[in-house]
């Protein structure tokens, strides 16, 4: 069996978002991530792999390394590729743990690294705002490190986002608010993160009931926002520790 040029063609164009969309399709490159899809069963419409891999991916279809490069977004492709369905996640409403709203987040690379962390602490959804990047992005996908596959992402609009969980309370990180060691956050919260360069937007802002901040004593301005996500899961951890 081997690839057709339609499908390279579409293939290579999943580097769009409006072509992801369009498909409803995206590219996961690379043997551990790819192992990782088959491990979460994962729903793919192919794999494509170069012939040394055909033992490790006996459901891929054997391609040439020319091939895969045509589709991959790396500059160094990998000799295995995976297109994957992009799936139709339903919000659990009844989550217990405290609950991530990510405002404008725009670095690929942060989506995914915040998306593994989650991952880390236990968490199984995330949400977005609609400008938020999109966690189907190859970078996103390939810095989650196969967590994507773990953590359902919801992109959906504040206020929509509120009217599902009315009692939960709400905090936004700043660097004005009150530090986050000294707040008793209980598991019906919601933790807010902005923008990289700007924060949470004012109206996000202006509906919150709390702002919380990380507490640091060096020079530095900001913290990176995957850094940031990463201290407030750790503390959101230690309040509400999982058994």
């Amino acid at each position: 069996m081997t690839i057709s040029n339609n499908d390279l063609k579409k293939y290579s164009s999943l580097n769009r978002k409006i072509k992801r969309k369009e498909y409803q399709l995206f590219v996961v490159e690379g043997e551990k991530i790819c192992k990782e899809l088959l491990k979460n069963d994962f729903e793919f419409e192919s794999i494509l792999a170069t012939e040394d891999l055909q033992n490790e991916f006996p459901l891929a279809t054997v391609c040439s390394r020319k091939e895969i490069a045509r589709i991959s977004h790396l500059k160094s492709p990998s000799n295995v590729i995976a297109i994957c369905k992009i799936p139709t996640y339903k919000i659990n409403s009844k989550d217990k743990k405290p609950l991530i709203f990510l405002d404008n987040v725009n670095d690929p690379g942060n989506l995914g690294t915040i998306i593994r962390t989650l991952d880390w602490f236990g968490y199984k959804q995330v949400f977005c705002s609609k400008n938020t990047v999109d966690c189907f992005n190859n970078k996103s996908v390939m810095s989650s490190m196969g967590s994507i596959f773990r953590i359902n992402c919801h992109y959906i609009d504040f206020d929509e986002f509120q009217k599902i969980f009315p009692q939960h309370v709400t905090y936004g990180t700043s660097l004005n608010g009150e530090n986050i060691d000294s707040i008793r956050l209980g598991t019906n919260s919601i933790i807010v993160i902005g923008n990289e360069s700007n924060g949470i937007s004012k109206k996000i802002m202006d509906k919150l009931n709390n702002t919380i901040r990380i507490p640091g004593v060096g020079n530095a301005e900001s913290l990176n926002v995957s850094v940031a996500t990463g201290i407030v899961l750790n503390e959101l951890g230690k309040i509400n520790p999982q058994k």
